[in-house]
C-alpha cells in the first residue's frame, strides 16, 4: 500500500518522524523537526503533523508530547 501525500513538505515531515521513530524509539519534538528539516517556525510544523494524524498517515496519543508516529507503531503505555 503506497502512502498518498498531499505535498512534498508533508512527505518531508513524514519521513523525518518515521527516520527518528526508528532510531530512537520515540517521537520527535516539533523543534527536532525544525531542526532536521531547516524550517524556520513551529507553527507550520505543528500544522503539517496535525494534518498528518487527520490524514491518517500518523497517529498521536491526545495531550501527549513525542508521541506522533507512523501509523503502525505501537507506544508501550498505548492499549
Amino acid at each position: 500500500m503506497e502512502i498518498i501525500f498531499v505535498t512534498p513538505r508533508q512527505k518531508e515531515i513524514y519521513m523525518v518522524i518515521d527516520e527518528y521513530w526508528k532510531r530512537f524509539g520515540y517521537g520527535p519534538s516539533i523543534d527536532d523537526v525544525m531542526y532536521i528539516t531547516n524550517a524556520k517556525g513551529r507553527g507550520n510544523i505543528h500544522r503539517i503533523m496535525k494534518r498528518l494524524v487527520e490524514l491518517g498517515h500518523c497517529k498521536a496519543l491526545p495531550d501527549k508530547a513525542r508521541t506522533v508516529r507512523p501509523k503502525g507503531v505501537r507506544m508501550q503505555y498505548e492499549s
